[in-house]
């Protein structure tokens, strides 16, 4: 029993719970991964779009009475706004680049790398391959492109 309770304990140190597993998946810890940090933004930066674009319905739809656009438009052309669009534009741009990789990945099977027979301390062979370089390769573009963007909207 307690040979059995201390397996059991090891076995479940490095598991996930239901909870952390499939009801809330960000919450999985996995050190060393830039995967996990892509997957995480992907989600976050794809509900901001949502958002923005629920936001954008509501805004256009003000356009019935010429007193409300006008109220509403001076309400956003506040600096508060602007670093609003500047958010919104971050994460467009991570969010279609980290598409345009997933997309090259899953569907066309670029950067998975050869099948291999897993040992531990288990390492994806994808993770190792041109799948990583392709992820660094969308974290560097999307913060160049997130930078000029700041620079075009705030130098004007």
């Amino acid at each position: 029993m307690a040979s059995e309770e201390r397996g059991r304990g090891r076995l479940l140190h490095n598991m996930p719970g239901l909870l952390q597993a499939s009801l809330n998946p960000w919450l999985v810890r996995v050190r060393n991964n830039p995967e996990r940090l892509a997957f995480v933004l992907h989600r976050v930066t794809g509900v901001i779009i949502l958002a923005y674009l629920v936001a954008h319905i509501f805004v256009t739809s003000a356009t019935v009475d010429e007193a409300l656009w006008e109220s509403v438009m001076g309400a956003l052309s506040g600096p508060l706004s602007r670093v609003g669009e500047w958010i919104v534009a971050g994460a467009v741009i991570f969010h279609g680049l980290n598409g345009i990789r997933l997309i090259l990945v899953e569907f066309l099977g670029l950067g998975v790398g050869r099948p291999e027979r897993p040992k531990p301390p288990y390492v994806p062979p994808s993770l190792r391959s041109g799948q990583r370089k392709g992820l660094y390769l969308v974290f560097a573009l999307s913060l160049a492109g997130w930078a000029l963007a700041g620079v075009i909207m705030f130098a004007g």
